[in-house]
């Protein structure tokens, strides 16, 4: 594991802390204002969205090992530590980079009992899974606020108060050169509408050539129209013109 460690680890992408209570938001589906989507934060927010999800180098892998070897009794010796980093990294290679970090070594440490003593690769995943399931939805969170801020790019700007005037003052000078319309342009625009009179007229004249079929409803239609002349002219109705159907 020296040998292995003496390298130089590559850097692990994390979210800052201001990014980090912005995709916290996103992930609690907490309305955004544009004035939350700074370039800052979505330039870094692409660049979690690129790289979170991406495995850790087995040299990071091993110098993490190492500083862990530290803090436990039974540490493996320099005989087994390349031994022991490629077992873990065979069972852990596949989690985010960022799982191996300070933070989940110290978890491991402050873990109990347990945090004396040298994981077991199985062991080691299942602790370093919360970690991984953190990062993944941090990934996601990334992702949906990258997609937001495009959103917003293309949504047409706000006018300003002094261009809503413009617009305004515009509109109602549009409204003064067009003419004056009289008060009925309305109703003369309407076609005009047969009176009932002239309703009742009409299915009389269809009366006189309807068949048996056409005056079992025609003869109640006219009883009702001229029942609605009666009573506007309070007049009694006459009754039809044709009181019986021929057999």
């Amino acid at each position: 594991m020296t040998a292995i460690s003496t390298l130089t680890p590559t850097a692990v992408c994390q979210p800052s802390p201001d990014l980090s209570v912005l995709l916290d938001a996103v992930r609690n589906s907490v309305p955004l204002l544009a004035r939350d989507l700074t370039p800052q934060r979505i330039s870094e927010a692409r660049r979690i969205a690129a790289v979170a999800l991406q495995p850790a180098d087995p040299v990071l892998i091993a110098a993490w090992l190492k500083k862990l070897a530290v803090l436990v009794v039974n540490g493996p010796d320099e005989a087994r530590a390349r031994q022991q980093a490629e077992a873990m990294v065979e069972v852990c290679g596949d989690l985010p980079a960022a799982v191996w970090c300070p933070e989940a070594r110290r978890a491991w440490a402050r873990s109990g009992e347990r945090g004396k003593f040298w994981p077991a690769p199985a062991e080691l995943y299942a602790h370093l899974l919360p970690f991984a399931e953190k990062i993944r939805w941090q990934h996601h969170a990334a992702r949906k606020l990258v997609t937001l801020a495009e959103a917003a790019k293309g949504a047409p700007k706000r006018r300003t108060p002094e261009e809503r005037a413009a617009v305004e003052r515009a509109v109602n000078a549009w409204r003064g050169r067009q003419p004056v319309q009289p008060k009925d342009a309305v109703r003369r625009m309407q076609p005009d509408q047969p009176s009932l009179r002239q309703r009742i007229a009409e299915c009389r004249r269809q009366l006189e050539t309807a068949d048996e079929t056409a005056r079992a409803w025609l003869e109640p239609f006219i009883a009702n129209l001229e029942a609605q002349h009666a009573a506007i002219c309070r007049k009694e109705p006459r009754g039809f013109a044709y009181s019986t159907v021929s057999s």
